[in-house]
């Protein structure tokens, strides 16, 4: 293993576009990584001069959907182990010593590893005891890709070839949906991402999910992941959530019929 300057060996790669409210947070935590690759789609506030003070290499595409934007991102990585955050994840000290950890052992055995997300909602993070969102978000930079196909919830597809991947401590801190008016707009522009995602892989709409998939994933969130324990938050995110899943069903229905319908459909922005 080679670091760089005495850095970590890790490329953190980031896709943007006006992140700038956020960035500062999470940049700063980074000083000790060998790389910052930002591939911004167009920013019109100043998250580009903020990634240019923590001298990111900044590079521009306009945006193809998720999977193919980070999947690009990573291809301008050079280091050998690749971390994703989004432009408003901010890591805390616990998640970074453990990432230096892993890195410096850097086990030939291990090929990733497993973070946990808490969303920050009007002020104050979802409680710990909640079960957390773990995501596989530092890898082999070589063992890991995104798929073009996944214009929203990607994921990297990791070639563990019998190696392991393990859960780090700590936590990334997601700042993204901090007001009801941020999580409206995402779920809003989401859902239409996650309506055309199915359609275009066959999964048409259903009259029975259409029915049930709200009432079902607020007590998976409020109950099964227990945001019940973030009070009135919680309450509310479940419900975000669970219309969220419902707007998915509503525009799948919606884009069927306007096109039996021979309906003009706007193109979508991100």
């Amino acid at each position: 293993m080679s670091e760089t300057d005495g850095k970590l060996p890790v490329s953190v790669f980031l896709i943007t576009k006006d992140c700038g409210r956020w960035l500062d947070r999470v940049l700063e935590p980074l000083a000790d990584f060998a790389e910052i690759v930002v591939l911004d789609s167009g920013s019109r506030d100043d998250t580009l001069v903020i990634a240019e003070q923590y001298g990111a290499s900044i590079h521009h595409q306009e945006f193809r959907g998720f999977g193919a934007q980070k999947q690009a991102a990573l291809e301008l990585c050079s280091q050998p182990w690749a971390l994703n955050l989004d432009g408003d994840e901010v890591i805390d000290e616990t998640l970074c010593a453990a990432i230096a950890r892993l890195v410096r052992q850097d086990d030939p055995a291990v090929v990733g590893a497993r973070v946990r997300i808490r969303d920050w909602f009007i002020g104050v993070p979802a409680s710990k005891a909640a079960r957390p969102i773990r995501r596989v978000r530092l890898f082999r930079r070589e063992r890991g890709r995104f798929l073009a196909r996944e214009t929203v919830h990607e994921s990297v597809q990791l070639d563990t070839d019998g190696g392991r991947v393990l859960d780090l401590p700590g936590w990334i801190e997601h700042f993204g949906v901090e007001s009801v008016a941020l999580r409206v707009e995402k779920i809003n522009r989401y859902s239409t991402y996650r309506a055309e995602q199915d359609l275009a892989r066959g999964k048409g709409p259903s009259a029975l999910k259409l029915l049930t998939v709200f009432p079902l994933r607020f007590l998976k969130s409020y109950l099964l992941r227990r945001a019940i324990l973030s009070g009135r938050r919680g309450l509310i995110q479940s419900v975000a959530n669970a219309y969220y899943a419902f707007l998915i069903e509503a525009k799948k229905f919606e884009r069927i019929e306007e096109r039996r319908l021979g309906m003009h459909r706007p193109a979508n922005k991100r």
